[in-house]
């Protein structure tokens, strides 16, 4: 029930978004739809940085103490 109400609630808040959105004047709309891109761009970005340092293998050298 739970999982529902939040599904109903972010789709509530799209719709919300995509509302007010429409009324923009269309400079700021145009402002609003570039920031949505780059942010998006800059997530991209870190998202791929954190895959590729999970990625990189670290080397250990086995050492024998006599």
């Amino acid at each position: 029930m739970n999982k529902e109400f939040i599904k109903k609630m972010i789709k509530a808040e799209a719709l919300r978004y995509s509302a007010i959105k429409e009324i923009l004047p269309d400079e700021i709309k145009k402002r609003v739809d570039n920031f949505e891109k780059e942010a998006l761009d800059v997530l991209k970005d870190i998202a791929f940085e954190a895959v590729e340092e999970k990625s990189e293998t670290k080397e250990c050298k086995k050492v024998n103490i006599n």
